[in-house]
């Protein structure tokens, strides 16, 4: 009974990869507080609502006046790596095809803006902060 216990103990306490932190939206000091206050990679309303700190750790999140502008960097990919298929469809396709890629270049960019801004934001939280080490 007791090595049950144990077990269970270490299956809650387990540690969360830097990756999982990323993509979770977690706190980068110690990865089990929440980023934003609404959950998802995709949320439409109130998409860069932050808490100020971690429920958890009570670590700072804007290090900086202006660190947020940094994201923007770390966003760019995303945005590369979803708009470049549809731009290369769009350039090689007949002529009549062309604007039904380009309006599903714009689509697909308005469906995932939240997914560039808010996974921006936390891999470039994440690059700049390392976590706690206890």
């Amino acid at each position: 009974m007791k090595a049950s216990l144990f077990y269970l103990y270490q299956l809650k306490e387990k540690e969360i990869s830097f990756t999982q932190s990323v993509i979770g939206l977690k706190c980068p000091n110690c990865r089990k507080g929440d980023l934003f206050k609404k959950k998802g990679l995709i949320v439409y309303s109130d998409m860069l609502e932050m808490h100020e700190d971690c429920s958890n750790c009570e670590f700072h999140y804007e290090i900086e006046p202006g660190f947020w502008l940094g994201s923007l960097w770390t966003s760019y990919p995303i945005v590369i790596l979803i708009e470049v298929p549809f731009l290369f469809l769009a350039l090689f396709a007949d002529k009549e095809m062309t604007w039904v890629y380009l309006g599903a270049m714009i689509l697909s960019f308005l469906i995932s803006w939240p997914l560039m801004l808010r996974l921006g934001r936390s891999i470039w939280i994440h690059i700049n902060v390392r976590k706690e080490e206890n």
